[in-house]
């Protein structure tokens, strides 16, 4: 009997070693984590859209915390997009930047940060490379200065100096009077214009520093933001809108077959501030020049590339 009880002692025991519970360490390697970010151009213009892509692979036993927003610095958000490949137990995800640049400098975006969880609940932040682009000047560099001739010595004698100078001033007047009397009118060669884009943003820009917003002088703000939009129009599509309607514009866009996204409902909150005497908020005062700048960006042309 007493051989009995001792042999269910033991096994008891034994069992409940067995079912002890135990306790398991996870810490995430960061060589699981493979983090590449690629940008689609080297330099850029003001206003010229360019996508930025940060590439993230990892197993599928980690959780990837996705990141709500990015800041993109010195730029402009235009579009963001995941876009997402799962092979041989690794996820991939691509988030995709569209952006552009108001600044005549660089273009900088800093890095973002992403977040990975392991079943354990351990947890590990990677970094993105920071993003900085030189932007390119529409107008070409000033050339050097040439180095000064030297200095030229008058002859000791004056009268030679005298019949010299009567000689080129007669000869001044005859070349003159011969090109005056066969030359025919050229035209002059036209300087050349800046985009209408790079125009309008760079007004936008002005505006902008002028703190109208600050002394809230929301209508001069208006009239000054649309009247540069209308410009801008004008120049793109070849279309009068300096003295015309809302509705007139829009109808001589429609007749080119033009649809600007958000064009209308920017106008006509315009026409509540200048003529129906509404006054609005400086947050909506800010996103009529946000929504300005993004018309244009939206609707500049796009530059040619190197082969076309």
């Amino acid at each position: 009997m007493i051989r009995i009880v001792l042999v269910m002692l033991v096994g008891c025991s034994l069992v409940g070693s067995c079912l002890r519970p135990t306790v398991a360490f996870c810490a995430i390697s960061p060589s699981l984590i493979r983090l590449e970010t690629r940008v689609s151009a080297d330099s850029v213009t003001v206003g010229e859209r360019f996508r930025i892509i940060h590439e993230v692979a990892y197993p599928d036993s980690l959780v990837f915390i996705s990141p709500e927003t990015f800041d993109v610095g010195s730029c402009r958000l235009l579009d963001f997009e995941w876009k997402e490949d799962t092979s041989d137990h690794r996820t991939t995800k691509n988030a995709v930047l569209e952006v552009i640049t108001t600044d005549l400098d660089k273009a900088y975006v800093p890095k973002a940060a992403f977040v990975f969880r392991s079943p354990a609940g351990d947890t590990l932040t990677v970094y993105t490379d920071d993003v900085e682009l030189p932007v390119r000047r529409l107008t070409g560099e000033a050339s050097e200065p040439k180095p000064l001739k030297p200095q030229w010595k008058a002859p000791p004698s004056h009268l030679y100096l005298y019949l010299a100078g009567a000689l080129m001033l007669l000869a001044a007047v005859a070349t003159y009077v011969f090109l005056r009397w066969r030359r025919r009118e050229v035209p002059a060669a036209p300087k050349p214009e800046l985009p209408a884009d790079f125009v309008a943003l760079q007004a936008l820009n002005e505006i902008e520093q002028m703190g109208l917003l600050e002394d809230e002088e929301f209508k001069k703000f208006y009239t000054l933001v649309i009247d540069t939009l209308r410009r801008y129009i004008e120049r793109r599509y070849g279309v009068m809108a300096m003295d015309r309607t809302t509705d007139e514009i829009l109808w001589d866009l429609r007749r080119i077959r033009i649809e600007i996204k958000g064009l209308e409902e920017l106008l006509r909150e315009a026409d509540l501030v200048k003529f129906a005497k509404h006054r609005p908020r400086v947050e909506e005062a800010k996103k009529l020049m946000d929504s300005a700048r993004r018309i244009i960006a939206l609707t500049a042309p796009r530059p040619l590339a190197a082969s076309e």
